[in-house]
């Protein structure tokens, strides 16, 4: 466990550090603890065994496929994968044959956009506690084609706030064309732009309670329309209503906080953007298509509330320091409590570096 100690510690430390310097600006402290945080992630998913994360060792299986298999051959071999992510494990058994090298290159893709998306972060160390607990963190230890995806749609995220339409369509057609769930991400750019008030939200309410619910009906309903997902996926239970009570109370917290004169374009965007995975959230209670789905729009949350409490006003902000720190602390204590429990479906825990 000491490698996911180190990697929020470090960060955590830096973090308060930095913050007796005069000559560092708050933006530029943010983002030293951000790419501190991320290039120890980075190192981690780099130089791990192939047991840390439930699906690599699949992947490394079929990276050894793919070495001895003839170019004209690999998309009817490996049909079961999507056509991005064929030519990426054919391309990476050019470079090497070693199925380290491979995760490396995986690694990369995927980190580094995530990186660049939070370094804008206005309050880091919030950022990364509340990433640490959302499932886009576990998923980058093992489901590397979807991490692909998701990184691409992060990159996406510069075009959907310059209403770049052409350019962002381009972005998620590429991230489908390694994992097909991306394409949920194209409603990112329309719900970015509305003005979902207070007034509006009452309104939405009570269909939110029908999709918690009646979520497994409406979701078949919905996935009946994806032959792919609707043979592939069975109903279970996902164990995700802790994550909709957490994003309940952060979409309570987004519109009660920040003072009006205050919201600028991008936090209604982004918190319209917390508004759809908090009903999405609702139909993974029962089906993890929906979690997969979600995950698109999860990855912004940590960006979220950083700027919700920035946006708070000036007579308070005593108060919400100290429920920023709460948050911070119960988050990186929630995370080493379910690492350390017996819980843990991706095989993330402990850490097994290449030379164990």
């Amino acid at each position: 466990m000491l490698p996911y100690f180190v990697l929020i510690a470090a960060p955590s430390l830096l973090f308060l550090v930095s913050r007796t310097s005069e000559r560092l600006t708050i933006e530029k402290k943010n983002k030293a603890t951000i790419w501190s945080f991320f290039i120890i992630l980075l190192l981690l998913l780099m130089l791990r065994s192939d047991t840390v994360g439930i699906d690599v060792r699949s992947y490394l299986s079929d990276f050894r496929k793919m070495c001895d298999t003839e170019f004209d051959r690999i998309f009817e071999k490996f049909d079961y994968y999507e056509f991005g992510f064929v030519l990426l494990l054919k391309f990476s058994t050019m470079l090497s044959t070693s199925g380290q090298i491979f995760l490396i290159i995986v690694a990369l893709l995927s980190v580094l956009p995530l990186a660049k998306l939070y370094s804008s972060s206005e309050d880091a160390l919030l950022t990364i506690s509340i990433f640490i607990i959302v499932p886009n963190f576990t998923m980058i230890f093992s489901g590397l084609r979807q991490v692909i995806a998701l990184a691409f749609v992060a990159i996406g995220y510069k075009f959907v706030k310059e209403k770049k339409l052409l350019l962002y369509v381009i972005t998620v057609f590429i991230a489908f064309l390694f994992h097909q769930s991306a394409l949920i991400a194209l409603i990112l750019y329309p719900v970015y732009h509305m003005n979902i008030t207070k007034i509006k939200m009452l309104f939405i309410s009570p269909i939110f309670v029908i999709c918690l619910l009646y979520n497994e009906r409406i979701f078949e309903f919905l996935l009946s329309f994806s032959g792919k997902y609707e043979e592939i996926y069975e109903y279970e239970q996902t164990g995700a209503g802790t994550m909709i009570v957490l994003f309940a109370l952060f979409l309570v917290f987004s519109y009660l906080v920040p003072q009006k004169e205050k919201l600028d374009r991008e936090t209604i965007g982004l918190r319209n953007i917390l508004v759809v995975a908090t009903f999405l959230q609702t139909f993974a209670l029962s089906n993890n298509v929906a979690m997969r789905m979600n995950l698109y729009f999860i990855m912004f949350i940590p960006l979220l509330i950083p700027r919700v409490i920035s946006r708070s006003s000036e007579n308070n902000s005593k108060v919400y320091k100290f429920i920023e720190f709460i948050m911070v602390t119960f988050f990186i204590v929630y995370y080493f409590y379910n690492a350390f429990s017996d819980v843990d479906p991706l095989w993330l825990y402990p850490y097994i570096a290449l030379w164990e």
